[in-house]
């Protein structure tokens, strides 16, 4: 079951109050032969990628993770977290792949977005930071304004 978070470990819940899906969404898929089906649209981890400035896609208890997730809590940062169980770890990279277009994904969780573009994993992120370009990335994305 994958959950999205902002802070700690919850289940999300819509405006009724339910648990949302493991897809990320609450709602029934539209008819057959609706026009909506024509359409794009985005579910899912791709959904969350694109509605949100800052995302980390992580395994469950992976401290990698959580060292990134403090890193971006110390630079004044809350990004939404996207937890998956260790089972559900191939199927969500091949999730992640399908948003970059054909460019390819990320290898390893966590896989860093930042204004729904991967900045990469761990290494990225780090590599980033300590070249200075972590933080006017993060100001460009509108995660911080100072």
């Amino acid at each position: 079951m994958r959950r999205t978070t902002s802070h700690r470990n919850f289940f999300p819940t819509n405006s009724g109050g339910s648990a949302v899906s493991a897809s990320g969404s609450s709602e029934s898929p539209p008819p057959p032969g609706d026009e909506n089906t024509k359409k794009v649209r985005k579910t899912g981890i791709s959904k969350v990628v694109a509605e949100n400035s800052i995302v980390i896609v992580a395994v469950l208890g992976c401290f990698m993770c959580v060292t990134v997730n403090g890193l971006m809590q110390k630079l004044g940062v809350n990004p939404k977290i996207v937890e998956v169980k260790e089972a559900e770890k191939t199927a969500t990279l091949v999730q992640l792949a399908k948003i970059e277009d054909g460019s390819g994904g990320p290898w390893e969780l966590p896989a860093v977005y930042i204004g729904g573009k991967l900045l990469g994993g761990v290494d990225k992120v780090m590599e980033a930071h300590l070249n200075g370009e972590f933080v006017p990335m993060l100001r460009a994305a509108g995660a911080i304004w100072l």
